[in-house]
């Protein structure tokens, strides 16, 4: 096989090392728009361009690796295989499925070869791992991947990988599709059931937690963070029903940054010519099913008000004005559709502890203790999952539960604040004093209304 190279960025060399070590491959051509990156090729006899129009023209090459930035992988992508070239693309395949599909569908007018280069699935400990689940998946509990990294050490200089723009995203479409394709090598098919994401900077997210299942019902979990002080975690675990857990580290009996890479891209070189080999008919693409997922879990964790390790807004302060130290069983409030409210400086409003747990708009919440009235003493923003502080004097502050949402049955007067605690608190409980001060601490959010 006569490859080219479209790209000359972090990523290439790994194929390049690859192909050096293969018999059956040859470098025929490289491109990049640097010519510095380009010319030391050209003095070794292989043929170098700047423009991926121009070597795709030359005729010097069976097949191209494309090494581009994630939003020039589709225009590239479908160029080479109008040309007739088989494609090996870097993932992700494309930033959208639109992108995928518009690449899927050169290759079948063309009958040529589309491939993904998912690099983790030949990593020899995963494979050791997948020899060692048993064969039926319903005695497979969970399944975590970790693919945790400092993206600055790996960015090999090309700030592209910070531009949204010309990334995708950040972590989910770049980490995202290895860590997708561990667990789809491991359990198959996964369909998206939540994600998560959050530490945003300019646009990029710098960590995400993702939730799948399996076609066979194996729930999943992708946790993913560009944001490690400095080393990395890249690693699979697997429980079992019968307490069993099994684990692979991607980076264990590799010393070196980067040392696990090259038997990797060896596996992907011997894939792909393999699969042009076979013919398109032979070979079906994961890429576009995995630029799915990153493009479902971009569209629910996007869709959140709330981001992780990120707080949007301050604190809370009110101080206590009345006390209250009854408790009933039979109160009779119901929760209101809102998650969120906004309170004016000044206003006073009633805490009520509840076990009831209400959760869903018209709950009825009949177990009820009573703390009190406080008085705002900002402008402030209340939302469901907000914890629920005391603060006294000579005292450690005291968590006493997480704000459900709202009972208006008193309303415009005031609130019933509905507290989530593990008792029925009431003043006489906590010692509660008139002047204590009472804070809403932002916690992990529900999506407000």
């Amino acid at each position: 096989m006569k490859l080219g190279i479209i790209g000359l960025g972090a990523i290439s060399p790994f194929f390049i090392e690859a192909v050096e070590r293969s018999g059956e491959v040859t470098l025929a051509a490289v491109c990049d728009t640097a010519s510095a990156k380009t010319e030391p090729f050209a003095a070794r006899g292989v043929a170098a361009f700047g423009r991926y129009q121009d070597l795709l023209a030359a005729g010097v090459c069976d097949a191209v690796v494309i090494t581009l930035p994630n939003h020039l992988h589709a225009e590239a992508a479908e160029a080479a295989l109008d040309a007739g070239l088989a494609v090996c693309c870097e993932k992700p395949l494309a930033v959208t499925t639109a992108e995928a599909a518009r690449m899927t569908r050169a290759a079948r007018r063309n009958n040529g070869v589309l491939f993904t280069a998912f690099h983790r699935r030949y990593n020899t400990n995963l494979v050791a791992l997948k020899k060692r689940l048993p064969d039926d998946p319903a005695e497979l509990s969970r399944v975590v991947v970790r693919y945790h990294e400092n993206i600055t050490e790996h960015m090999g200089g090309e700030g592209w990988y910070l531009q949204p723009e010309q990334c995708g995203g950040g972590c989910v479409i770049d980490n995202g599709p290895n860590a997708l394709d561990e667990a789809r090598f491991l359990v198959g098919d996964l369909a998206l059931t939540d994600a998560s994401i959050g530490d945003v900077r300019m646009g990029a997210e710098f960590c995400a937690e993702l939730d799948l299942q399996s076609a066979d019902g194996v729930p999943v979990r992708v946790e993913l963070d560009w944001a490690l002080h400095t080393g990395e975690v890249k690693d699979v675990t697997v429980e079992l029903r019968d307490g069993q857990v099994l684990h692979a580290d991607m980076l264990a009996g590799y010393d070196g940054f980067k040392a696990s890479l090259s038997h990797e891209y060896d596996g992907i070189l011997a894939d792909f010519r393999g699969a042009v080999a076979a013919g398109s008919a032979a070979y079906q693409d994961p890429g576009p099913d995995i630029v799915a997922l990153v493009e479902e879990a971009y569209r629910v964790g996007r869709a959140k008000h709330t981001r992780l390790r990120m707080s949007s807004k301050n604190p809370v302060s009110t101080k206590v004005v009345r006390l209250l130290f009854h408790v009933t069983e039979k109160r009779g409030m119901t929760l209101s559709p809102w998650g969120s409210r906004a309170i004016p400086a000044g206003q006073i409003h009633e805490l009520v502890t509840t076990t009831d747990r209400p959760s869903a708009e018209g709950d009825r919440v009949d177990r009820a203790g009573f703390l009190g009235f406080v008085e705002f003493q900002d402008p402030a923003m209340l939302c469901r999952g907000d914890e629920v502080w005391v603060r006294q004097a000579g005292r450690a502050d005291r968590l006493i539960g997480r704000l459900a949402g709202f009972d208006e049955c008193h309303y415009p007067n005031h609130y019933n604040i509905l507290i989530d605690s593990d008792r029925l608190w009431t003043a006489g409980d906590i010692s509660l004093q008139p002047g204590d001060e009472i804070r809403f601490v932002e916690g992990p959010q529900e999506e407000i209304g």
